[in-house]
This record gives C-alpha cells, sequence and structure tokens, in this order.
C-alpha cells in the first residue's frame, strides 16, 4: 500500500527514452527455462541484455518473480516474465502470471470514483457527509469538510494508523468485515478501531499533502454508497469487464490462486512465502491482475479514456485526474496519479508505484511519446541502493543503444 522511493523514477526516464527504437513484439516465445524464466522474443536492441540484467538482479537481490510490460502507441511492444511465482510448488512467472499490484492498485480505484461523478452521484468537492451513512469529521477540526478530492490528493488529514492496520490483516483471505463496516470502526469515535490522535494528523483538511491508504479507501466507499453496488462490483463492471481484464480482483475468492504470485521475502537463506495479503483498507492495494492485463488499463488512460474502441472515463476526466490539483501542497500530486518532471530531461512522467511485504509494483508512461512501462515483483529486493542499481541497467541495456 505504501508508496516507494520516487528515486525509482528516474529508472523510466532512461527507458522512455529509447521508444524511438521499439517495434511490435512477435507473439511467439521461447520456452521456460529451468530457473524459471520466460520472455518473449527482443522487441528493441537492448532487450537481451536487459533480460540477463533483471535475471542477474533478481539473483543477487533475492527476488522470487518478476514480470515486464513495455507499452507504446496504444499497443504492448514486450512482455518479459522471469522467477517464479511460487518457489515451493516450482511454479514459475509467465506472462500470465496474477500479482498483487499494492498502491498501483489506487490508479484503477479513481477510475471506478470518477465514473461516478461523471454520472452526476457524486461531485468532488461535496463534503462526504452528504453521502456517507456515518459520519466522519476530524476530531479536531470538525467544521471543515473532509471531500473527495481531499481523500484522493491525500490532503484530508486521514492518516494510516499502522499498528491497528497490520495488526489486522488477514493471512491467505480476503478481509471478513465489509469495507463501510471496517471504515466506521476506524473513524467514527465509538468504533473499536478509532484512535483519534492516531487515525488522523494533527492539522486540518486541506493542510497539508500527507500519504493516505484508509482514504483512498474511504473515497471508494463512497462511490460503492452512490451507486449501491459493492466496490468490487463497479471495477468488474465498469473497468474490467469493458477492457478485458477477465482475471482481475481486488478480492482473493473469484481467482483461482494457482495463477497468482505468492509474496516472497528471503530469510534464513531461503525463499519464504508470506501468504497472500488481505487488509481492511483493500481499494488501496489488494488488486491482482496480470501485467499484461494492467497494460490494458494504462494503455486506457494514455488513450484519455478509451482502449479499442471501449470508453471508460470521458478525455476531460481524464485530464483532471492527471491534473496536478495543489501544488501548493505537492507538486506532483494528481487524484491519485503522480505527475513528475524528469530533473534531466525534457518532459513528463506519469504514474504510481507500490510496495507491501514481498511486494513491489512500479507503473509510469510518458504522455509526450506515448510510451509506459510496467513491473511487477512478488519479492522485496534486498539491500540498499536498489534504484541506482536499476538505472545502472536501463543505462547499459537500453539507454546507451540510443548512441
Amino acid at each position: 500500500m505504501l508508496k516507494i522511493s520516487r528515486s525509482l523514477l528516474s529508472l523510466l526516464c532512461l527507458l522512455l527514452l529509447t521508444s524511438s527504437v521499439w517495434s511490435q513484439v512477435s507473439p511467439e516465445a521461447e520456452k521456460p527455462e529451468g530457473s524459471g524464466s520466460k520472455s518473449e522474443k527482443a522487441a528493441f536492441p537492448g532487450a537481451k541484455e536487459l533480460e540477463s540484467s533483471l535475471k542477474d538482479l533478481m539473483e543477487r537481490r533475492r527476488v522470487a518473480g518478476l514480470a515486464v510490460t513495455i507499452v507504446k502507441d496504444q499497443k504492448i511492444l514486450w512482455n518479459g516474465a522471469f522467477g517464479w511465482a511460487d518457489v515451493a510448488a516450482k511454479r514459475p512467472v509467465t506472462s500470465d502470471t496474477l500479482f498483487q499490484l499494492a498502491s498501483v492498485s489506487k490508479t484503477v480505484t479513481v477510475c471506478a470514483i470518477l465514473q461516478q461523478v461523471e454520472q452526476g452521484l457524486l461531485d468532488l468537492d461535496t463534503d462526504i457527509n452528504d453521502v456517507l451513512p456515518f459520519k466522519v469529521r476530524h476530531p479536531e477540526h470538525p467544521k471543515i469538510p473532509i471531500t473527495l478530492r481531499r481523500l484522493l490528493t491525500h490532503t484530508a488529514a486521514i492518516r494510516d494508523n499502522w499498528n491497528l492496520l497490520e495488526g489486522t490483516w488477514v493471512k491467505d483471505g480476503d478481509f471478513p468485515v465489509s469495507l463501510g463496516e471496517s471504515l466506521k470502526r476506524y473513524l467514527v469515535p465509538d468504533g473499536e478501531w478509532y484512535k483519534a490522535r492516531r487515525n488522523f494528523q494533527r492539522w486540518a483538511p486541506g493542510k497539508r499533502n500527507e500519504y493516505s491508504n484508509v482514504g483512498v479507501a474511504l473515497a471508494a466507499h463512497v462511490a460503492e454508497v452512490v451507486a449501491k453496488k459493492p466496490f468490487e462490483e463497479l471495477c468488474h463492471q465498469g473497468i474490467f469487464k469493458p477492457l478485458g481484464m477477465k482475471r482481475s480482483s481486488y478480492r482473493l475468492k473469484p481467482l483461482d490462486r494457482a495463477e497468482i504470485a505468492i509474496p516472497h521475502e528471503w530469510k534464513k537463506g531461503k525463499q519464504q512465502p508470506l501468504g497472500h495479503h488481505g487488509y481492511l483498507d483493500f481499494p488501496a492495494g489488494t488488486l491482482r491482475t496480470s501485467a499484461p492485463q494492467l497494460a490494458r488499463f494504462l494503455l486506457c488512460v494514455m488513450g484519455s479514456g478509451e482502449y479499442q474502441g471501449k470508453r471508460i472515463l470521458e478525455a476531460k476526466t481524464v485530464r483532471e485526474m492527471l491534473r496536478v490539483q495543489y501544488p501548493e501542497l505537492e507538486e506532483t500530486q494528481g487524484l491519485v496519479w503522480f505527475r513528475e518532471s524528469q530533473e534531466d530531461e525534457e518532459g513528463t512522467l506519469i504514474g504510481h508505484d507500490g510496495s507491501d511485504p514481498g511486494v513491489l509494483t512500479m507503473m509510469y508512461y510518458d504522455p509526450d511519446k506515448k510510451v509506459g512501462f510496467i513491473l511487477l515483483m512478488n519479492g522485496e529486493p534486498r539491500g540498499r541502493g536498489i534504484d541506482d542499481e536499476i538505472m545502472e541497467i536501463m543505462n547499459r541495456a537500453i539507454f546507451d543503444q540510443e548512441s
């Protein structure tokens, strides 16, 4: 659920600069190797070296499995799949493997919410208490309204109480309490999980930007209240079905667990399975899908809300979603999505990243070059300087290919 260091963005800058040398990938693929690795045929000159470097990184950094998809101009250019989805069962990662997305889930969550805005059921700037069946107020600033725009920009002053959130995580299952009931227990004074100082920031809503998983989950609940449908159904009907993301779900129950990569950590000299995560604020991080399926969603956003003739958002809604909302508070923050200027190069990167125990994910694109990049791991690289090492890999295997 947590947003990882933005220094990882710099690696994508190097990748995107090479967009001119990529061409459509062949659908034919190599047979899986004994190490549990598989990738599609090279679609750009540095692909083979990139594959080699990623495998080497995974071995030295003790990453169980990894999937990569590159997109450009409304097409999937290249898929790479490496390592193991389940180490103990020797089940390799393939392009069909489902990964938990961690905070990249929020990019889908916000689209489902904005669909309710487009239908006139919600307004980004009205008090959410006009809709909710229970009242949510900041304990020290009760007269200042909490709005959807503030929830989706992490400026609502709702705090992630990690002692509670991690203490209530469910292993290998879905959180058993409904989203609405969970948030009521967390945000309403007589709730069993309510802690004023730990569940809310000191400052008033609208005064500062501080990342909040619970805040995004609350926005998702607002959407399901007005739609009178569970949030998962909103996503299925409004996003997954029209985009052909058939094996995508925030809940484990509808999915075949044999198709999902298990989060791992390197401990005591071997890969240890952590099991699948279930938590109360699930719209903030438990979406599971494959890299190519997620690429359909990314291409839809890159296509101003439309992909292969299917429109999920109006173009003006997508522009608003990606627009920096409160530059005086956070100069990169759109509605969930982040928009960052490259320090050393012209252009902008738009996207999100995420991490949970045994999970690391990235999804970014360059709106000018129309190139995007998805990376999903079911392990967290060990040691420091992973961002610098990935930058070096991209420099050597891709960026240097330009010269």
